[in-house]
């Protein structure tokens, strides 16, 4: 989805369907006060597109467009419920909080709401496969949680049927015809652009957009700071290292090997857990598209791999025998982030990670330096077998 300038009004959709348009009844002073939005403002440090804004009688969150940069991809006035809807008409979407009933349409969602203690909102999610939280799992089964199908192919008409306050889906450029729908029902939709930040602390910070729907802000701001403390102490562990060793990523995939670019926040990980990373200084789009001769020549000497998709090292090697030629799968230093799967095929590590880089930081710096955190237990990671 891509709006520009005030949002969707520039394409026509309908959002009025979103905001109040009956009268509103008159209101005691008593009611005033006791439905007031958190005035505290959470700074926003590291994501680069959202920010947030407190006003009297409101607080607004925008949505930064990722791929126009300067360009608004969707904006919310949120304002305490039980009050009149402000006056408002440059918004997108005018929301009364705290909202009550949610739908996640992706995991690292889930993981979000998860941490600001607010599962029991929880009406909806894409699939039951790809999640982690037992408790989640569990209400699927029972059908407290409806499945509303994937974000390329949505239920429609289970997701007009749950009614949520808010439909969390990850942001894209470009609009979803489901979207048009869910609009003219007055149904407000969260678009979440977190995995276009280029950090992992700038992801984390998104708790930070999500609590705001739940009038959460203090709470939030506290769980992302603590977060954030962990984290930066951790990089502090491994400043003064100087044996840095070198790491690949990833694994063959159809002839082409995708390593992550400068800018990414696999990189920012690898250099921030004392590694050395050989794309470290090249730049991108996304990912670096390389073919196997080319990582093969560049990192065949590598002392860690990180991330394959693979269960086993026999496994890896049925992908592509070639991978035997790396030093890295020779020596047995071949990890990944399946630690934590369900029985279901949900994995933590894409559920709650996003939330709590801070333990990713720490399993990666126990990879390459043990030393530095001998009490620490593998959290997201495992050596492959």
């Amino acid at each position: 989805m891509r709006a520009t300038g005030i949002g969707w009004v520039a394409i026509g959709i309908a959002f009025y369907a979103c905001k109040p348009t009956t009268s509103q009844p008159d209101i005691s002073s008593e009611e005033i006060h006791s439905a007031t939005v958190s005035s505290f403002t959470p700074e926003v440090k590291y994501a680069q597109h959202f920010t947030v804004g407190s006003f009297e009688e409101y607080k607004t969150l925008i949505v930064n467009d990722p791929w126009e940069v300067g360009d608004t991809l969707v904006s919310y006035v949120l304002y305490p419920k039980g009050l009149p809807a402000p006056e408002a008409d440059w918004a997108d979407f005018i929301v009364p909080i705290p909202i009550e009933e949610v739908v996640a349409t992706s995991s690292p969602q889930i993981g979000l709401i998860g941490l600001i203690d607010e599962l029991d909102k929880l009406t909806g999610v894409a699939e039951d496969r790809y999640v982690y939280n037992r408790q989640v799992y569990e209400r699927i089964g029972t059908g407290e949680i409806a499945q509303v199908g994937s974000l390329k192919d949505s239920n429609l008409e289970v997701l007009l049927d749950l009614s949520p306050d808010l439909v969390m889906k990850t942001g894209v450029d470009n609009v979803r015809n489901e979207d048009f729908h869910l609009n003219a029902a007055g149904i407000p939709i969260s678009y979440n652009v977190e995995w276009m930040e280029s950090s992992m602390l700038a992801r984390a910070e998104w708790i930070k957009f999500t609590g705001a729907f739940f009038d959460k802000d203090q709470e939030t701001d506290s769980i992302f700071r603590y977060v954030e403390q962990e984290y930066l102490h951790a990089i502090e562990l491994v400043a003064a290292v100087e044996d840095r060793p070198s790491i690949m990523t990833g694994n063959n995939f159809k002839g082409t090997w995708y390593m992550p670019a400068a800018d990414s926040y696999m990189t920012k990980l690898i250099l921030d857990a004392g590694g050395e990373y050989r794309f470290k200084d090249e730049q991108s789009t996304g990912s670096l598209p390389l073919s196997f001769e080319v990582v093969l020549d560049e990192m065949v000497e590598a002392d860690f791999w990180i991330g394959p998709r693979a269960g086993s090292l026999k496994e890896l090697e049925m992908m592509d025998e070639r991978y035997l030629l790396f030093s890295a799968f020779k020596k047995g230093n071949v990890y990944t982030f399946n630690k934590r799967m369900s029985d279901n095929g949900g994995n933590d590590y894409w559920e709650t990670g996003m939330t709590r880089p801070d333990r990713i930081l720490k399993d990666v710096i126990k990879i390459f330096h043990p030393e530095l955190l001998p009490q620490h237990e593998l959290y997201y990671f495992k050596k492959l077998q």
